[in-house]
């Protein structure tokens, strides 16, 4: 009669094993910080976790040195090495998160002395979300009331460095008002790329030096623009 059990139990098929997905819905990290949980788990977060998790793990000498041509190249060349980045740009509720943590950064809770590739500080985290925010996959779905709200953060954040130059010769708040209005068709933008070799770079390339006086005027353009814009969508919404 043992004989037999035995030979049931050896007999018996093994469970099979979870998809990283199933596993994960069980509350196995449910203790562990979003940055700290595995990769493999991450297409299985929600999106308010998935950008907890990408702003832990930021590859910030890529995203600011790595590219030819300025923060955008940098961007594109994390995009093709690490999965996640495409993963981020494929949620539809993604921008609103990335305003969220952008607007949590502060000067007080964030280390204002470490340089931008160092972690945990506080140039670290806006540079690296202010290159994903200025990103076509978030920016065309935005709506007005997102535009605002990030426009404003990025004048905020901007006041802070006190108008003085960004680390590595770009300017990440200037970068994203720029396109947050190019992807919103806003015509005097446009008119001005088309008009300034400066501005068109700014833009399209996330490229900004404003050691010459044709590029601060730039910045100083980009500004009023973004005032202008700021001014038509809160009319529009009265």
């Amino acid at each position: 009669m043992l004989f037999i059990i035995s030979l049931l139990s050896c007999n018996k098929e093994p469970e099979p094993e979870l998809e990283p997905c199933e596993l994960y819905a069980t509350g196995i990290y449910n203790d562990t910080i979003p940055g700290e949980t595995p990769k493999k788990f991450w297409p299985c977060m929600n999106t308010e976790d998935l950008v907890e998790a990408g702003s832990y793990n930021f590859p910030a000498l890529y995203m600011l040195m790595g590219g030819c041509c300025g923060l955008q190249s940098g961007y594109d060349l994390c995009r093709n090495k690490y999965s996640w980045f495409t993963e981020l740009e494929n949620r539809e509720d993604a921008l609103e998160y990335l305003i969220a943590k952008y607007a949590l950064i502060d000067t007080v809770n964030y280390d204002m002395e470490l340089l931008p590739i160092e972690w945990g500080g506080y140039k670290f985290y806006t540079y690296n979300l202010e290159v994903f925010l200025a990103q076509e996959a978030f920016l065309s779905g935005a709506t007005d009331e997102q535009r605002l709200e990030l426009l404003d953060e990025l004048f905020e954040k901007q006041e802070v460095r006190k108008g003085e130059p960004g680390d590595y010769f770009v300017e990440g708040p200037t970068f994203t008002m720029g396109r947050v209005m190019y992807y919103n068709n806003y015509q005097p933008l446009i008119d001005s790329m088309e008009q300034n070799f400066e501005i068109k770079t700014l833009v399209e390339l996330g490229s900004l030096s404003i050691g010459s006086e044709e590029d601060r005027q730039a910045q100083i353009s980009v500004f009023d623009l973004a005032n202008k814009f700021i001014n038509e969508l809160k009319m529009k919404s009265e």
